[in-house]
């Protein structure tokens, strides 16, 4: 059995799935993404929240790693210092979003930070314990809450001006990928 393919589907094809959006949360973002002005406070939000969110990125970009990693060697990777490192760059982004105030316009997008960090630290945890084993069931506990913050993190970039982040599916080696035979 490999840990590259997972129910016919190889882990590039599994990372580009992302899930669909909750009812409720496309009606919001274009309210907010259609605001033509930034008031200071929400302005001194965004100035804030930056260091805080690209740890985020930091952070999801080192368990992807990981994954591809635990995917590639078909080794137990749970105590790999890169792990140690993601989960310092979540912890320290969580104590820079929950240190933050949030101003009326910034919820939206506050609510989705604070839902990818939540996944995040939930990645960070599945991969310490899962990770030990290397079988599928491994890399699916981590890769699902991997894939909610990414999709969280993507949501909150259309939410206010400011964030950027490189979706999954439009990355170079996602392009690439479906180019190759499965492994």
């Amino acid at each position: 059995m490999l840990l590259s393919t997972h129910e016919g589907k190889r882990l590039a094809d599994r990372l580009n799935e992302l899930p669909t959006a909750p009812a409720g949360h496309v009606d919001e973002a274009p309210a907010i993404c259609a605001r033509s002005t930034i008031d200071d406070a929400t302005a001194s939000y965004v100035a804030a929240i930056r260091d805080p969110f690209e740890l985020l990125r930091q952070a999801e970009a080192q368990l992807a790693g990981l994954l591809v990693l635990a995917t590639a060697s078909g080794q137990a990777i749970a105590g790999h210092p890169m792990l140690d490192l993601a989960a310092e760059a979540a912890k320290e982004a969580e104590d820079g979003i929950r240190a933050l105030r949030v101003p009326g316009p910034a919820r939206h997008h506050h609510r989705h930070v604070l839902t990818a960090l939540d996944e995040i630290l939930t990645a960070v945890a599945a991969a310490r314990r899962c990770l030990v084993r290397r079988d599928e069931a491994a890399i699916d506990a981590v890769l699902g809450p991997l894939r909610a913050a990414h999709r969280n993190l993507l949501w909150a970039t259309g939410a206010l001006p400011g964030f950027e982040i490189v979706a999954l599916s439009q990355a170079c080696c996602a392009r690439h990928a479906a180019a190759w035979p499965a492994l």
